[in-house]
């Protein structure tokens, strides 16, 4: 792998992880606390059980772990001897106990060789045979008849089941195993002459077994130490997952929301001036797309307002400003006729004249100003128009306007850049009442020619229409406030300076805009675009 794609695989991962569904993310959490609790309960259980076992180490010191037997008694030595037992089969329930004196030791078959003896490797302790000394003192050993060669008698008296295991004070050992030796079925043939013949040898027809209770030696904080071991699973199970869970709330639902709620208070505030973040799992990401969306469109609409809000106040001040020439001039108009009229003079016909010019010119001017209210609530309404029909109505209205206005000035129409089977969604009369502004001030201005060009772009969404004259060209100032309304340069009473912004209002409805240039040699050029590309 280069270099290039190590470093691009974090990258594919963290994308990868941001854009996981819920369900699954929530699942690898799943897995990954389960996985984490198994490591930590494991770890945790063997250092308790470390501690466990030093504790049992230190409660065992000084005792021994016995074996259970089988045992015999030895009357001679008033001692328990390790036995075996050997079934003889037949009859039925014939054991015959053989113990040897002095000759068993340590178990042979538990625990660690450990300087000659044998040890249990839990405990500590070293492992060997029970003693009566230990019977009677270690209140930890209780020792029980090993049960075997019952009499008919014994079944009898015992409904069948002669064995009860009960266990046997070591202080009456000696007198309880010479009354069972007798009652019970004596052991003859061969290993009656094994005790007679060999002194180390005991042969008996009753045995005994020993237990060790090992709980004895727990002490308060072993079995604390062996409880906690038992519910550290669940404990740390159930502390992992409350991490892990809330981990998972915050990065996964917590945080998400919290981007929602704060991005909803700033809607709210009407602060549209941000961009929806980005948020991980797929479903929220669908969520802060579809926000973002709202978001976009408020703003569109918010600023679409505060634009018409703000055309409509420039208007305002520029109405306002053009009013105050009429005005004073109707003032001062009426200022003199009162004076004349006071010292007896006839009102002349030049000053009504005068007068009814201003005040025509303060109707035109309420005319144009209704009207442009009017014009900002036009609906616009789109038709599907083949192009080729488009092109051939332009170059109708086109020839027709400039035939009529200047029969002296050369129009040339390039519609080259229009696809001629492309479908056009346009309002006809919004774009024919642009194409006769710009055109009419085109043939106003120009000189000898006038020159029209129509493009469509690649996705069929976009006309543009272009007008451009041999004419003095835009100042610098009309280059920057040509569309404002009321602005002119040679305004008149019949011209209030209103083409250009009725203009741009109408392609803004369209959903495009005016431009403003001079061309390379000279004249001025005026380009709209119109969104042709849908009915929305």
């Amino acid at each position: 792998m280069s270099a290039r794609e190590a470093g691009r695989t974090p990258g594919r991962l963290q994308r990868l992880w941001a854009n996981m569904p819920l369900m699954r993310s929530f699942f690898l959490y799943a897995a990954g606390c389960v996985l984490a609790s198994i490591v930590v309960s494991v770890v945790l259980m063997l250092g308790l059980m470390s501690v466990y076992d030093t504790f049992q180490r230190a409660a065992w010191e000084g005792h021994v772990d016995v074996e259970g037997g089988p045992y015999v008694y030895d009357a001679v030595t008033d001692e328990l001897i390790p036995a075996v037992a050997i079934d003889l089969s037949s009859p039925s329930d014939r054991i015959v106990f053989l113990g040897i004196r002095g000759g068993m030791g340590y178990a042979p078959d538990v625990g660690d060789d450990y300087s000659g003896g044998w040890i249990n490797a839990d405990t500590g302790a070293p492992i060997g045979y029970a003693t009566l000394e230990m019977v009677r003192e270690d209140p930890s050993i209780t020792i029980y008849d090993w049960g075997g060669n019952y009499t008919e008698r014994d079944y009898q008296m015992n409904g069948g089941y002669p064995y009860d295991p009960i266990s046997i004070d070591g202080s009456s050992l000696a007198e309880y195993d010479a009354r069972e030796r007798a009652e019970r079925r004596a052991v003859d043939g061969e290993f009656l002459t094994i005790d007679d013949n060999n002194p180390n040898f005991v042969v008996s027809n009753i045995g005994y077994f020993v237990l060790q209770n090992s709980m004895m030696f727990e002490t308060p904080i072993m079995v604390a130490l062996r409880i906690a071991t038992v519910l550290t699973p669940f404990a740390v199970l159930i502390v992992l997952s409350i991490l892990f869970f809330r981990r998972f709330y915050r990065r996964r639902l917590g945080g998400p929301l919290a981007v929602f709620c704060d991005c909803a208070d700033r809607v709210a505030r009407q602060d549209l001036d941000f961009v929806t973040p980005e948020v991980p799992g797929r479903e929220f990401t669908r969520l802060g797309d579809a926000f973002e969306k709202m978001r976009a469109s408020l703003e569109a609409s918010q600023l679409k307002l505060w634009r018409t809000a703000e055309e409509r106040r420039r208007l305002n001040a520029a109405f306002a400003h053009d009013l105050r020439t009429p005005v004073t001039v109707l003032k001062g108009t009426v200022e003199m006729a009162q004076m004349r009229a006071e010292a007896g003079e006839p009102v002349g016909a030049k000053t009504i004249a005068t007068l009814s010019s201003q005040i025509d010119r303060l109707e035109s001017y309420a005319q144009a100003m209704s009207g442009i209210a009017r014009l900002e609530d036009r609906e616009v309404v789109r038709t599907p128009v083949a192009a080729s029909d488009f092109v051939s109505m332009v170059r109708t209205q086109a020839q027709s306007q400039a035939g009529a206005r200047r029969p002296d000035v050369a129009l040339g129409i390039d519609a080259g850049g229009v696809a001629p089977d492309a479908t056009l969604m346009l309002d006809r009369s919004l774009v024919e009442e642009v194409l006769g502004n710009i055109l009419g001030n085109a043939c106003d201005y120009a000189r000898a020619r006038v020159r029209m060009v129509l493009s469509l772009d690649d996705d069929h969404r976009t006309l543009a229409m272009s007008v451009a004259d041999d004419g003095p060209g835009f100042s610098p100032e009309a280059l920057h406030r040509g569309c404002e309304p009321f602005f002119g340069e040679a305004k008149s009473s019949e011209h209030f300076g209103l083409g250009l912004n009725i203009v741009s209002t109408l392609a803004r409805l369209h959903g495009g805009s005016v431009t403003l240039a001079n061309g390379e040699d000279g004249g001025g050029a005026v380009t709209v675009t119109f969104d042709v590309g849908s009915e929305a």
